[in-house]
């Protein structure tokens, strides 16, 4: 049974670059999900707490996010906290936001794509684009800032 859901303003739609048939979407309730456009079903969701759970003011901003090149990560800015969703999108039920995941039949480790992550930031994230050839996020900041997120890189040197 369909629960009676609020209509929310579309913020933010992209195909992922890694599956063409996934078309992302943020909403301004925070929500953020996955359209099949072959099936014309919903086939990833993720549905943050409302800022008023968290206690957080419910001025909402508008959010722009964006898919990394080549992972069906998807990252959005937070509608309530200073920070960033970076969302499991992969084109499968073994993704953690897939609707028909199965905590139970999880497989093995070493076959499980990326799992959501919340990277907390110094200020609330507005917009998101990601590098093409790495996997670097930049966010634009209410405040006009620029804040960059990447993996920690670490050279490994040969002892000969």
């Amino acid at each position: 049974e369909q629960s009676n859901i609020v209509s929310s303003e579309i913020l933010s739609i992209d195909f992922n670059p890694s599956c063409s048939y996934q078309l992302a979407f943020h909403l301004d309730d925070g929500w953020s999900g996955v359209l099949n456009v072959n099936t014309f079903s919903v086939s990833h969701l993720h549905c943050p707490p409302p800022a008023w759970l968290e206690g957080v003011d419910s001025v909402l901003h508008k959010r722009k996010a964006t898919w990394l090149s080549t992972s069906s990560i998807y990252a959005v800015g937070s509608s309530s906290n200073n920070g960033i969703y970076a969302l499991d999108f992969h084109p499968d039920t073994s993704s953690t936001c897939h609707v028909d995941y199965n905590e139970e039949t999880k497989g093995s480790e070493e076959n499980q794509p990326a799992e959501n992550k919340f990277i907390p930031l110094s200020e609330r994230v507005l917009s998101c684009a990601a590098h093409p050839l790495s996997h670097d996020i930049i966010c634009g900041t209410e405040f006009s800032s620029l804040l960059m997120v990447s993996q920690k890189y670490e050279t490994v040197r040969d002892p000969e």
